[in-house]
């Protein structure tokens, strides 16, 4: 999840729709939504907004969310009509908080570029500036890529992706941080992969994103991970791979090509098994 929306709304069921897999794109939406950001947009210009000012916005949108039966194609497509229906009435810094942060986990990243150039507004908004790097960096990274290698420094120490992965072994490699409930949740499942499968060629490897070193340290004693971590990552990773949002786990094959990203849950062994015919 977001690192801001997180920290505000970790505690709430919205802590897990983020993350929830993109619904079914609807046409009667799609069209909606080009109406909705066409509209004004010659006369409307974006508002910059503090990040407190931009939370206040979004929290009644969030009141809505929490209330929606996610993880179903209804409440999927439920989740995108509000968010919708906010960013219309909304041409700001919040509106396109929410454009970056939850409409493009339901619509086409394609589609939803196309969405915000049409509008002045967002086209030159600093926060979807960052949101529409952050898609060509996922895309140059999704499933059947090669790697992109990242570097990380702490106690005057260089570590490397690559120091991992490409090395003939199956890699999972687990964006996260110790603030993050989401994250935290998904580490039995990793933990279990990795006693299980390690003997057979799968190596499991965390990468603490926008966490402090003595945080991760504390919460992966907690949390009783085995598996080595690439400490103070920062932003070097997210930036690598698109990622607005964690948690984000990826497999890489031996050779170093993404198998799949974005697992969660069971889907984690489930696609570790097939890889390793298990």
């Amino acid at each position: 999840m977001p690192q801001l929306i997180q920290k505000k709304y970790k505690s709430r069921k919205i802590s897990t729709l983020y993350y929830m897999k993109k619904a079914i794109i609807s046409l009667f939406f799609i069209t909606l939504s080009s109406v909705a950001f066409a509209q004004g947009a010659d006369t409307l210009k974006a508002k910059a907004m503090t990040q407190a000012e931009i939370d206040s916005a979004v929290a009644p949108l969030f009141d809505k969310l929490d209330i929606v039966k996610d993880g179903t194609p209804e409440g999927n497509i439920k989740v995108k009509e509000l968010s919708l229906e906010f960013v219309k009435t909304n041409n700001n810094d919040a509106g396109a908080y929410i454009i970056c942060y939850v409409l493009s986990h339901y619509m086409d990243k394609g589609e939803l570029t196309q969405m915000v150039d049409a509008a002045p507004f967002f086209k030159d908004n600093e926060i979807v500036m960052k949101a529409k790097k952050a898609w060509a960096a996922e895309a140059r990274t999704s499933a059947g890529k090669m790697f992109v290698d990242f570097e990380v420094e702490y106690n005057g120490k260089t570590t490397k992706l690559s120091d991992y992965v490409g090395k003939g072994k199956y890699v999972l490699v687990d964006f996260w941080a110790s603030w993050c409930a989401p994250c935290q949740k998904e580490v039995p499942n990793l933990i279990k992969v990795y006693n299980k499968y390690k003997d057979h060629n799968l190596d499991v490897l965390g990468v603490a994103t926008w966490d402090k070193p003595e945080d991760t340290l504390k919460a992966s004693a907690k949390l009783g991970i085995n598996y080595p971590q690439m400490l103070n990552a920062q932003s070097s990773g997210s930036e690598a791979y698109g990622i607005l949002g964690i948690p984000v786990i990826i497999l890489f094959s031996p050779e170093g090509t993404i198998l799949a990203r974005g697992l969660r849950g069971n889907a984690i062994e489930e696609t570790v098994a097939k890889y390793l015919n298990k």
